[in-house]
């Protein structure tokens, strides 16, 4: 197996698993939060949206964000500076209900936008270091030195890593509100 096919393989697994995870909720009960300080399902998959937009647009490609160029920030009522990452507890509590049907669609433009250049790349173009900073304004990432010379295959174990964290998340937090009678299988997609 090529090292394209599998992490195409990996994005297509994990995008079935959120897409499962958040069926049936509405917007209200994607935008609920266990406690003040708690993301909810909601902010948890706008993050990692922007988190793959941002690293394939900006980081991989040094294009326009598929956030600002297709006009997410209105569509979703979400600030156009929102990065997804280093929200307060009351920037949380201020983070819009949005419809989930928004939510999947901006992540599935991304996801495309991601498949376009995965589909284009060699497995040698895993190699090659972007003179780019992952995060430019991230003070913390600048500084990281995981970061320096940061690779392609890297960006995506990154994302990889990522995902599975916040799926769990998104998991723990539908079972919160679901109890006992949550039956959504997570180790068999099909």
């Amino acid at each position: 197996m090529e090292l394209k096919e599998f992490t195409e393989q990996v994005l297509a697994d994990f995008r079935l698993r959120l897409l499962r995870a958040i069926e049936g909720f509405s917007p209200e009960e994607l935008a609920w939060r266990p406690n003040v300080d708690a993301n909810s399902m909601s902010f948890i998959i706008w993050h990692v949206s922007r988190v793959e937009d941002r690293w394939l647009q900006r980081f991989a490609q040094d294009t326009q964000e598929v956030w600002v160029r297709d006009g997410w920030s209105e569509k979703t009522g979400i600030a156009e500076q929102g990065r997804g990452v280093g929200y307060t507890a009351e920037q949380l509590t201020q983070f819009p209900v949005v419809r989930g049907d928004d939510l999947k669609q901006y992540f599935e433009d991304v996801r495309k936008a991601t498949l376009t250049f995965l589909h284009a790349l060699e497995d040698k173009d895993f190699d090659d270091a972007p003179e780019r900073e992952p995060a430019p304004d991230r003070p913390r990432a600048i500084s990281n030195p995981a970061y320096a010379g940061c690779r392609i295959g890297r960006m995506f174990r990154q994302l990889v890593a990522e995902f599975n964290q916040h799926l769990g998340q998104i998991q723990y937090v539908r079972g919160l509100q679901e109890g006992l009678t949550n039956e959504l299988n997570v180790t068999n997609p099909n």
